[in-house]
């Protein structure tokens, strides 16, 4: 009876609890310029690290797909353990908010090291990568987990949820724009390319503290799980909480095949407009700078199309949109430089109009397992989204060098193959594409739709209620 009375309270329109209640527009900028930190980083290796490392760094294209898929064998283990951890801090400033303001210094000077070129012989350059990367990712791991999970709790409300990400992807694009728009340009104002990349992070390294600060400052964590707050419940029983949501198995699936596919293309961006497309160099970084311009747009319109279309459709047509955009380049040339740029950007312009969809997903599939358990595991769920992320990362990263490694690519700003070119071309265009394909292929199973979605959240502030 207690719960119909709260049933009909709520359609009624009465006010909600305060897990439900709007965010304020500073609070989501002060979130989403958390992403712009994070994203200085991020969009740095998704964008520039494996540019880097063949180019100026001088590792070959085999070794650099080995220190990206070695790296995710200690992810695997991290991982879990970070969202285990965040799930059990409490602290007066919450759970996740502390994470930002003890980790930022340290994930920042990290990002500097990973590009700084040493003075060491190939060896030793080897080693450094391998172990610079490595605390990168872990420093990575956590600061993201606990950032990511804040969601889940600023608001309980999903179509609150859907806005702070729209904005909170707007802002992280934001970061990528700023990436592409000055370390590029920064790494040109040097003689040696390995000093440009190293002052320019050092710069992104400081605005990324200043930002993190910003985002602990302006935030507020407000959902409570429904769990009994005496039990006590451990690292195991909660990773088969996590392993047994069916939905949380195929968010998981459908976010390791997306990465991937952004990863592939986004690797090759450099290799393609410097040695594909006819007289492009000096066109890079408005190449990048287009796709982050697209991908803002396309990030702050993605709760205006949920307005319109179930998520889950939504999600899955942007997917095939993103494929054909994708494999589109592979008819244009190398020649037309206008199509070329606006291909780009409407390729960003979808493809970023997916984060702030896809990202809910998680918080949703957290409610729809808080339900089934009567646990709330946020960190724990997030920490395998990150991993499956990472993975994405150097899977995608790895297939990019392993195929331009079979067409002929050589390392070291040499003169290419026309083989090699035309493989640079077919990892930019049609891999991608197929891998998008099957990512929609995997939402089509997902239960959790725009309908279910709001019903799980209204009953679980049944719950809280009681």
């Amino acid at each position: 009876m207690r719960k119909q009375i709260l049933l009909n309270r709520n359609e009624g329109g009465q006010k909600n609890t305060s897990s439900a209640k709007q965010v304020g527009l500073l609070e989501k900028i002060g979130y989403g310029l958390g992403d712009t930190a994070g994203n200085f980083v991020y969009q740095s290796v998704l964008l520039l690290l494996g540019f880097f490392y063949t180019e100026v760094y001088g590792l070959d294209t085999a070794t650099v797909a080995s220190i990206f898929l070695v790296v995710r064998i200690v992810d695997a283990i991290t991982d879990p353990l970070m969202g285990a951890l965040v799930d059990r801090t409490n602290t007066k400033w919450g759970k996740y908010r502390p994470y930002l303001i003890i980790l930022c210094v340290p994930y920042a000077i990290a990002s500097v090291l990973v590009f700084t070129v040493p003075d060491f012989g190939p060896e030793g350059k080897v080693i450094y990568a391998y172990t610079t990367y490595i605390t990168l990712m872990l420093l990575f791991t956590a600061i993201n987990i606990p950032y990511g999970s804040m969601t889940g709790v600023m608001t309980s409300d999903p179509k609150e949820r859907a806005s702070i990400n729209a904005t909170r992807f707007m802002f992280a694009t934001g970061g990528g724009l700023i990436v592409t728009s000055l370390v590029l340009p920064m790494t040109k104002l040097w003689e040696n390319p390995a000093i440009g990349y190293r002052n320019a992070m050092i710069l992104m390294a400081i605005l990324s503290v200043v930002l993190f600060v910003i985002c602990f400052v302006t935030t507020k964590e407000r959902v409570k799980g429904v769990e009994v707050k005496e039990r006590k419940s451990s690292v195991l029983k909660d990773l088969l909480f996590v392993v047994k949501n069916d939905q949380y198995r195929l968010v998981a699936l459908a976010t390791l095949l997306m990465v991937t596919a952004q990863t592939v293309k986004n690797t090759t961006q450099l290799y393609y407009i410097t040695i594909y497309v006819e007289d492009a160099v000096k066109y890079s970084a408005m190449f990048l700078s287009v796709w982050m311009i697209g991908g803002m747009l396309g990030a702050q319109l993605a709760s205006m199309l949920l307005k319109y279309m179930d998520k889950k459709k939504a999600y899955e047509l942007l997917l095939y949109i993103c494929a054909v955009a994708s494999a589109a380049s592979w008819f244009i040339g190398d020649s037309n430089i206008v199509m070329i740029m606006l291909l780009q950007f409407f390729v960003g312009f979808f493809n970023q109009m997916i984060a702030p969809i896809w990202f809910t997903f998680t918080a949703d599939s957290v409610d729809y397992g808080e339900l089934k358990f009567k646990r709330r595991i946020d960190g724990l769920t997030l920490s395998f989204t990150l991993f499956s992320l990472k993975l994405g990362l150097s899977i995608g990263g790895a297939i990019a060098l392993t195929i331009m490694g079979y067409y002929g690519y050589k390392s070291g700003g040499i003169a290419q193959s026309n083989e090699a070119i035309q493989g640079i071309l077919l990892v930019f265009s049609i891999v991608p594409a197929v891998i998008f394909i099957m990512t929609a292929l995997i939402v089509r199973l997902f239960k959790l739709n725009s309908k279910t979605i709001k019903e799980n959240a209204l009953k679980l502030e049944i719950l809280r209620a009681q």
